[in-house]
This record gives C-alpha cells, sequence and structure tokens, in this order.
C-alpha cells in the first residue's frame, strides 16, 4: 500500500500558488495517527513482473506497454542527481532489472548525464539537435522556469490526456499544480534516486534535541503538536529557556534554534512570496500582513539571541548535531534520507512540523524545492518517452515501509512525515527564487541593519512584481 491508497477525505491531490490561506482538514489528525499506526505495523511486500505492471501505462491514460518504439535511440536522462538514479537501479531490489526491461520493452538504450549547469546544457543540447530523445529533471530553482519561459520544452497538458494529470502520486499532483505556466501543465512528475519516488522530497520539519529538552525540563514538542498547542509563542518561550551560557563566560553556549528561515517561518502564518490574485494574475505578497509578521517574528528571535544562523547550512546542521541547538528549523527528507544528521548522534531527536503562526489553525507545511521532469520541443515521440519515464518510475515500487525505513527511525517521527504528506498543499516558500534576489537583499538588510520590514518589503514591490510580469508575460 502506498500513500496515495489511503482513502482519507482530508487527502490533498490539487493545490495553487495563492494557497496563502488556512487550509480546512476535513480528516482528523487522530484518526491519520491511527491509520498511521496501522500502516507502520503492515508487512508490505513489493512484487515486480512484467505481467504485475502491465497496465502501468493505461493507468495514466496512455497505450498498452510494447505500444511504443523508440527505434533503438538513446535516452538521455539529464539531472544533477543522475549517478545516483543510477545506483538507485543498480542497488534497490525492486527497480534492479527495470532499466534492462525498459530497454528491451522501448527499443532503447538509457543513459544518465550528470551535470549541474541545468538550464545551460539543456538548452545547448537543444540548440545542437542533440535532445529529441531527452528527459529533463528540474526544480523551481533548478532551470524550470527558465525552460519553460523560453520555449525550450513542450506543454504536456497538450499532448497527455487529463487522466495522466490524475493518476500521479498526490504529492505530485500538488506540486505539477504548483509549478504551473500561464494556466498549463510542463512537467510530468518527478523522478528520484532512491525509496522516495511519489513523496515530497524537501518538506521542512523542526527536528528538536530531545535529550536536551528532558535535561532542561522543556515540554516535549511531539506532544506539544499532538495537543493543538506547538505555536510561534511557545516555540519562542522553549527557545529562551534553551538558550544558554553554560560556562559562566558571558558567552551563549547552547542555543534555542538554528537554521531557521524567514520565507519559511512566512508559509507556517498561510503567506507566501507570491500568489494568484482575484483575476488570475501571480502577484508579488511578501508586503502583506501575514508576511510581515513572519518576518517581524524572524528578526525578534535573532535579536534576542536566541536563533543562531549560520550564513553555512553546515555549519548550522552540525550546531544541532554537538547537541548546542534545541531546535533546528530545516530538517527536510532529503536530510533524513542522507543522514546528513548522522545516526550515531549523542543525543536523541525527533521531528515536529513548523509552529503555527498566529494566523493559522492548522499546520502549514513549507517546502522550498519542487521538482518535475519535462520534455524538450523537439522530442521526435514525446508520448514514448513519457510511458518510458512513467515505466521506469512507478508508484507501486515505492511500500509505506519503504519510505519510512529510508527516512526514519521511530513510530512518531513516522506519523509526522506522513502527516506532512497528506496535508501539504502544495505551497513553495522559494517557488521563484532566481527572480527574486532583491527579497534576499532586503531579509538581510532587515535582519542586520534593522531596517522595517513593511517598508523594505513594500520598497521592493515594483521592480519583483515587474520581474513576474515579463517572466508570465501578464
Amino acid at each position: 500500500m502506498t500513500l496515495a491508497s489511503v482513502d482519507c477525505p482530508g487527502l490533498v491531490t490539487h493545490s495553487k500558488i495563492e494557497s496563502n490561506q488556512t487550509k480546512e482538514v476535513d480528516c482528523p489528525m487522530k484518526r491519520a495517527r491511527i491509520l498511521v499506526t496501522v500502516l507502520l505495523t503492515m508487512c508490505v511486500v513489493a512484487v515486480t513482473s512484467t505481467m504485475a505492471m502491465a497496465d502501468v501505462l493505461t493507468d495514466y491514460g496512455l497505450k498498452p506497454l510494447g505500444s511504443y518504439d523508440l527505434g533503438g535511440n538513446t535516452v538521455t536522462i539529464i539531472s544533477w542527481t543522475s549517478e545516483r538514479m543510477q545506483n538507485y537501479f543498480n542497488d534497490y531490489i525492486p527497480v534492479r532489472d527495470r532499466i534492462a526491461e525498459a530497454e528491451r520493452l522501448f527499443n532503447c538504450k538509457i543513459e544518465f548525464m550528470q551535470t549541474r549547469e541545468i538550464p545551460e546544457t539543456n538548452f545547448t543540447r537543444l540548440m545542437a539537435g542533440e535532445s529529441a530523445y531527452d528527459l529533463w529533471h528540474v526544480q523551481n530553482k533548478i532551470g524550470y522556469f527558465e525552460l519553460v519561459s523560453e520555449g525550450a520544452v513542450l506543454a504536456s497538458q497538450d499532448f497527455l490526456p487529463a487522466e495522466f494529470f490524475e493518476a500521479l502520486p498526490p504529492a505530485l499532483q500538488a506540486t505539477e499544480e504548483a509549478l504551473k505556466f500561464k494556466g498549463k501543465y510542463y512537467g510530468i512528475g518527478n523522478v528520484e534516486w532512491r525509496p522516495m519516488y511519489g513523496y515530497a522530497n524537501d518538506i521542512v520539519f523542526v527536528g528538536y534535541n530531545k535529550t536536551l529538552f528532558e535535561r532542561e525540563g522543556l515540554p516535549d514538542l511531539y506532544e506539544l503538536y499532538l495537543d493543538g498547542e506547538w505555536t510561534w509563542e511557545i516555540a519562542g518561550e522553549i527557545a529562551a529557556k534553551a538558550t544558554r551560557d553554560l560556562d559562566g563566560d558571558g558567552v551563549i553556549d547552547q542555543y534555542g534554534m538554528t537554521d531557521l528561515r524567514a520565507w519559511d517561518l512566512a508559509i507556517s502564518n498561510g503567506a507566501n512570496i507570491v500568489k494568484l490574485d482575484e483575476g488570475g494574475r501571480l502577484v508579488y505578497a511578501a508586503d502583506e500582513d501575514a508576511y510581515i509578521e513572519a518576518v517581524e517574528q524572524f528578526v525578534e528571535w535573532w535579536n534576542t539571541g536566541v536563533l543562531n544562523n549560520s550564513t553555512n547550512t553546515g555549519n548550522n546542521r552540525q550546531l544541532f548535531i554537538d547537541g548546542r541547538a534545541a531546535m533546528h528549523f530545516n530538517i527536510t527528507p532529503a536530510v533524513m534520507a542522507n543522514n546528513l544528521i548522522p545516526a550515531n548522534m549523542a543525543d536523541e531527536w525527533a521531528i515536529v512540523p513548523f509552529p503555527k503562526g498566529p494566523r493559522a489553525t492548522e499546520h502549514l507545511y513549507p517546502n522550498q524545492a519542487l521538482s518535475t521532469t519535462l520534455i524538450p520541443v523537439n522530442a521526435a515521440d514525446p508520448e514514448a518517452l513519457v510511458a518510458l519515464k512513467v515505466f521506469l518510475w512507478q508508484e507501486d515500487d515505492i511500500t509505506v515501509n519503504d519510505f519510512l525505513a529510508a527516512h526514519v527511525r521511530t513510530r512518531e517521527a513516522g506519523e509526522v512525515l506522513l502527516e506532512a504528506h497528506e496535508y501539504w498543499t502544495g505551497s513553495s516558500s522559494r517557488l521563484l527564487e532566481t527572480y527574486i534576489t532583491e527579497f534576499n537583499d532586503a531579509i538581510a538588510v532587515i535582519r542586520d541593519e534593522g531596517a522595517s520590514p513593511a517598508t523594505k518589503l513594500a520598497e521592493i514591490r515594483p521592480v519583483i512584481q515587474a520581474r513576474i510580469n515579463e517572466l508570465f508575460g501578464q
């Protein structure tokens, strides 16, 4: 059973960029926790064979397996994680023979190209006529908007049936909805390199040091979360109590918080840098009250010394690993899967969602990076390339247990992780990251020079809005 097969009325299947209002949840958290507990006790065996997967394409409104012929050509899958994708197909048992089987069924060869030069590599291959059999892995901040806005890729909505998008796992549906460009879908769903497909890779959680909390007599965040009491106000109180000069030398040795970003905090208050207005235009929204409140709260924690934010994410993470930060506000599934906080960390730690802002009635989930796959505009057979991608990465390859085993070590953490995927609305705290450098500079000036958040965030509106208008042709 995969997460998408869970029957729950609150399951999110669509989202909108403008979702800066608190989501009404139809499925009570208590019911979800009971369901997750049941899932965690199930023993699920994934059986993969050609017969078992015979209808994987027709489920997406495509022709049956064996209907597509790529003429013996080489399909090149381009990504900044391509080497790890190869390792996934070599090492993960359910898909170990998938590449060879795909090459036979689609009459093609499959190669992986590893590069950080995206979208430059993509544009170069397109101009040279080398991309007719390419699959391009991109992200909102790694090439997506550049390639789409320049007409380098096909709008998938123009040649795929509606059933295709409806069949995507819920988290991928939410992603494609958030990445719509001028009202159209361009992506065909993510590709992955570990037991993860169908889930969101970069939802941001709060890690907390349970050992430190117990030593300092602080309330357990998981219990506060279950009781609906995990809020900004409580987070600030806990951080103040945890921040200490341990050796009396006048220098803080233990911080309440580390690695918190104002843009992620804004999501937890129902705000976003951009939103859709009533006329359907994408507009700058970081100068609205809910967003300003988040920046003001961020600055307050910074100025009172409870928040230690190095410019180096690795340093922030090490502060938490060393037991010198009570809460780490940048834990993602990628951090957990890559063991970036090592299993042999001396202290016990756990995760919870971001605390609720004053405008939120439910927990909201920041996500900095949204990934998908694009089809070049000169593709020789677009539908066949989509079918090949669908065959290579299948939702049923990843059981709930596989996903949890790759990321968490406790039942409580598993509950938090699955509930986040159930209630994430597709909102991205950094959707247009490569187009809003003025925003980054403004946050730095507000934090370091004491500028007014309301004034500074309003000041940059014209230039950012002009860039958004140009990008989206509005």
